[in-house]
């Protein structure tokens, strides 16, 4: 018997997680590092007590060798920390084997953002057909509208949408709920989006009556930006950086997109004003303005003074 999610000791964490109110897609996270983790495991191994430090150690060696990010590798230390801290806690195992795991240095990374132009043509990406040409704009549409997670967005149920106020209910990490406001159009499209595939239960069926995952929304957008011509990689949490940046840009105040993105802290969302800084700078190098006549005028080797030729310019023009 090969090492599994069923052992009893792996259960009893993931009890242990769920009391925590930890969040499904959270919860979907830890699964999938503990499978990835047994896979790399030798084979006769059955039992998470039978793991040792030197499989720990060359399980994220090989992530590093695979090419892995170091913020892909930092996140899977920290889970398999908890996990075998978990186990040592509750006495599963007499030493926390991962205790000594280096923990990656990860440099801070700046969400990015789409240009307005860049969102246009990857929403627009999707076809207008019936089908999943239209749920999948619908998806795309309503991520960014509503500033959601990918795991906000499939989790919606047709019951979570309000038309009445012109509304959503998600629940965002830790079970804390909010409510979205969506404009005319984007209800407008969904009333008929609900009406035409007869939905009652989940807003984004997937199989076995389920909800579409959040894997195939990853693979199904990055595939939308490439045919919209987009360079940049492109996720579903770009369309959550993108909206902040773009209420920002328009002058929203920073406490509106702390509420508008479930942040518990301001300093989450600030992250989002210095993309809005890069902006401006950028606007600011390559916009022209009067001070580029000006100098235009002063680098002509003939003008002594462009000063003098300037003002001779205004006079000529009265």
């Amino acid at each position: 018997m090969s090492l599994s999610l069923d052992h009893p000791a792996v259960r009893d964490f993931f009890s242990f997680l769920q009391l925590k109110n930890v969040s499904a897609g959270t919860m979907g996270q830890y699964q999938w590092a503990l499978k990835d983790l047994f896979r790399s495991c030798p084979s006769e191994l059955s039992s998470p007590q039978e793991i040792t430090p030197v499989h720990l150690r060359e399980y994220i060696a090989n992530m590093q060798a695979r090419g892995s990010a170091p913020k892909t590798v930092s996140d899977r230390v920290t889970i398999l920390k908890r996990f075998f801290g978990f186990l040592h806690a509750e006495g599963h195992i007499s030493a926390d084997i991962a205790s000594r795991l280096p923990q990656p240095r990860v440099g801070k990374r700046q969400p990015k953002a789409l240009s307005l132009e860049e969102t246009a043509a990857l929403l627009l990406a999707p076809s207008d057909d019936p089908g999943l040409g239209r749920r999948d704009r619908i998806l795309f549409e309503l991520m960014y509208a509503g500033g959601l997670r990918v795991g906000e967005a499939v989790s919606l149920r047709v019951t979570d949408i309000d038309f009445e106020n012109g509304s959503a209910r998600v629940i965002g990490k830790g079970d804390k709920e909010r409510r979205i406001y969506l404009k005319p159009p984007v209800q407008e499209v969904m009333r008929e989006y609900i009406a035409a595939e007869q939905l009652t239960g989940f807003l984004f069926p997937g199989y076995h009556g389920k909800h579409l995952t959040v894997r195939n929304v990853e693979l199904r957008i990055k595939q939308y930006a490439k045919s919209a011509g987009i360079k940049q990689r492109v996720t579903p949490h770009v369309l959550r950086h993108s909206i902040a940046v773009h209420y920002l840009q328009g002058g929203a105040p920073i406490n509106f997109i702390q509420t508008f993105l479930g942040h518990a802290k301001l300093s989450t969302t600030g992250k989002y004003l210095q993309l809005t800084d890069r902006a401006s700078k950028e606007i600011a190098l390559k916009t022209d303005t009067g001070l580029e006549k000006i100098m235009a005028i002063n680098r002509k080797p003939e003008n002594a003074s462009g000063v003098n030729d300037l003002s001779k310019e205004r006079d000529k023009n009265g």
